[in-house]
């Protein structure tokens, strides 16, 4: 019996290792991609935030710590406990890594933002304006965020990922159902 422990052991520890390497490259590698497959063929553009490749990476390194408290702690309760409560959170990361996702369609603007359990659907005639917002890098002027005003006095803003490649498409479908496009200077 004393063998079959230090396996089990063993096994957790292995599993626990690949968990913590996976946590670095599985959100990009991984969920995105499930996200790509699972969102409406309809979408033209699919994007995620930065926030998103976090919360999943955390969450796989919570899921790899309940498999060493499992394999490190001696005694039975805490172990279990331990193990269960970084079980939970794990899941609960990748689960709003998973949650995390804005796409497009020729008909509406889809937003399921970071922390958020629900998403919201924008026709394009719900938009007032999108805004560019260029600052300075290097002596070069480059978009830092975009935000969409929506009439309703709701704003969506965002700094990185896809929503800077789909932002040309998205003024021109925000201006053909009557929004504004205004490209506004940060200070510095």
């Amino acid at each position: 019996m004393y063998d079959f422990v230090d396996q089990k052991k063993i096994i957790y520890i292995t599993f626990a290792i690949i968990l913590l390497i996976s946590s670095l490259f599985a959100p990009v590698a991984i969920f995105y991609p499930l996200k790509v497959i699972f969102i409406t063929p309809e979408a033209l553009a699919i994007g995620t935030s930065y926030i998103s490749l976090i919360t999943g990476g955390i969450g796989i390194a919570l899921i790899a710590g309940g498999l060493l408290a499992l394999a490190l702690i001696e005694m039975r309760m805490k172990k279990y406990l331990a193990a269960a409560i970084l079980f939970v959170a794990g899941s609960a990361g990748m689960w709003l890594s998973l949650s995390d996702y804005y796409y497009m369609t020729t008909d509406e603007f889809t937003y399921n933002g970071p922390f958020s359990i629900s998403s919201e659907s924008y026709k394009w005639e719900d938009f007032e304006k999108i805004e560019e917002r260029i600052g300075k890098e290097d002596n070069t002027q480059t978009v830092q965020s975009v935000a969409m005003h929506l009439k309703n006095g709701k704003v969506i803003e965002m700094s990185s990922g896809k929503i800077l490649e789909m932002r040309g498409d998205l003024a021109s479908r925000i201006q053909q159902a009557g929004g504004l496009y205004e490209r506004v200077e940060l200070e510095q």
